[in-house]
């Protein structure tokens, strides 16, 4: 794959880790059932990218406890998020955001007939948290058996996706 990006810093996103920033920059991530949630404002040219794991951090708000781990759970990633971007006066309604993975890559035969696996949980956790802060998903490559690679340019919001070899077995 070629991608029309040229001489640009490249950054690799690791599990549990976000980048944020508006310097022009590709940073790639690798997705199977994890989640990848992207913020991009045209106004600032500021962006993030998050490469999350798991879907709830404190599912049932126990306590009120606070994330420890923000960027390792798509709804601490979000919350994070939107406060990173309120700190820089960036409203919520100016953001592009998308989202990649939450693929059954690497199902197990008791995962092929559960409908709640880990990527479909991390799917659902991103439209709950999405719909409680009220926001809106620009646009969507999520669920399926197949893993995905994605090129995110910062300063202009691009995704460029690579599909990976799926798990095809029934």
């Amino acid at each position: 794959m070629k991608l029309p990006v040229n001489n640009l810093p490249v950054v690799y996103l690791h599990p549990g880790e976000i980048f944020y920033g508006n310097k022009p920059t590709l940073v790639t991530t690798v997705l199977g059932s994890c989640l990848s949630i992207t913020m991009y404002s045209k106004k600032t040219k500021y962006s993030g990218i998050s490469h999350c794991q798991l879907p709830f951090y404190n599912k049932f708000n126990i306590n009120n406890v606070k994330c420890t781990e923000p960027y390792k759970y798509v709804d601490c990633t979000i919350s994070k998020m939107l406060e990173t971007f309120a700190k820089l006066n960036i409203n919520k309604e100016d953001l592009e955001i998308k989202l990649f993975g939450g693929g059954d890559v690497i199902a197990t035969r008791q995962e092929r007939e559960n409908p709640k696996t880990i990527g479909r949980q991390n799917i659902m956790a991103a439209i709950q948290t999405m719909n409680k802060y009220q926001l809106s998903i620009t646009a969507s490559d999520t669920g399926g058996k197949q893993g995905r690679k994605i090129f995110f340019v910062t300063n202009t919001g691009e995704i460029y996706l690579k599909r990976l070899k799926g798990n095809e077995e029934d």
